[in-house]
């Protein structure tokens, strides 16, 4: 495949301590043909003087300046500006490994291919440590029936066909969905494509103690109103699945997290809330049991459980 545009859009807000890296990421790719699409979305910090100079340093780079609307919005933006007929995204803070592009682009041959995406390295910079996710979770072609389930691919790693996302109406701006807009727009694009992917780490998600992805709580709430948007949308495009089951699930996922992290409380809660979206009388009994029991206890014995562990 020759080297058609590819449109790159980061959205930027007070992202001054990690843009320069990414953006020389990006720009370092062996795939020559690109533009980067600099979104501010109304930073507060200094990462419209950052976007200036970098934009004076490279011809490719594009900066736009826009007053905070999140980051869906600052995408949707960056998208309508988008001179390329594919688009890649990038967050502020991850990376991309030099071969990324070029090794997706082929894929695109295949004019049923709306999304490619390939395997990032997870980056834990509070901690120190990497890992490299495996790709047993990883489909192709028609993936809905996977997707709907679990997010399979980070939003570093997409490449999309623009005309796909004016299909769809590219990415929801509403608020709720906040840490999950990507996921959502995955799930309304493989109503109308096949995905392909490259089973190789071509990316660097980061996560950062500022990261929104880090949070549970909100990420659990920001799941379910995806989940319920997808719902309405699905028939539309004849698109079945056991809604109620993959709730319910979505639910028993985050309660065994809450756990872990002892907010038992909450894990209570969330078990008996997976009950409530499909019966399962173990789970609310469970949820129950778990907030009768006082938190000191389960502390004790989390504790005791993890000595005998290491």
């Amino acid at each position: 495949m020759s080297q058609v545009l590819v449109s790159v859009v980061v959205p930027v807000y007070n992202g001054a301590q990690y843009l320069e890296k990414t953006v020389a990421s990006i720009l370092v790719q062996d795939y020559e043909n690109i533009e980067l699409i600099l979104v501010d979305d109304g930073s507060k910090d200094n990462s419209k003087a950052i976007i200036t100079q970098l934009a004076a340093q490279d011809s490719r780079i594009r900066p736009f300046f826009n007053s905070n609307g999140g980051v869906a919005h600052a995408r949707n933006f960056g998208i309508a500006q988008a001179k390329g007929g594919f688009i890649a995204f990038c967050d502020q803070d991850d990376l991309w490994l030099p071969h990324k592009l070029s090794q997706q682009m082929p894929l695109f041959s295949n004019h049923k291919v709306g999304l490619v995406y390939c395997g990032a390295i997870t980056d834990y910079v509070l901690y120190d440590k990497q890992s490299k996710p495996g790709f047993k979770n990883k489909h192709k072609g028609q993936v809905f029936e996977q997707l709907v389930q679990l997010n399979m691919l980070t939003c570093c790693t997409a490449v999309v066909r623009k005309s796909y996302l004016h299909q769809v109406n590219g990415f929801d701006d509403d608020r709720a969905l906040m840490g999950v807009d990507d996921w959502h727009l995955w799930l309304k694009l493989a109503m109308v494509c096949e995905f392909d992917f490259v089973a190789k780490h071509l990316a660097v998600h980061v996560f950062h103690g500022d990261n929104y992805s880090l949070n549970d709580e909100k990420m659990h709430e920001a799941e379910i109103v995806c989940l319920n948007k997808i719902e309405a949308i699905a028939a539309t495009y004849q698109k079945n699945a056991n809604w109620s089951l993959i709730k319910q699930q979505l639910h028993l996922r985050y309660a065994k997290s809450y756990v872990f992290s002892g907010l038992y409380n909450l894990a209570g809660d969330t078990y008996i809330r997976a009950h409530q979206t499909k019966k399962n009388i173990p789970c609310f009994l469970k949820g129950c049991f778990i907030k009768v029991v006082p938190n000191f206890v389960w502390h004790i014995l989390q504790r005791t459980k993890r000595k005998c562990a290491t």
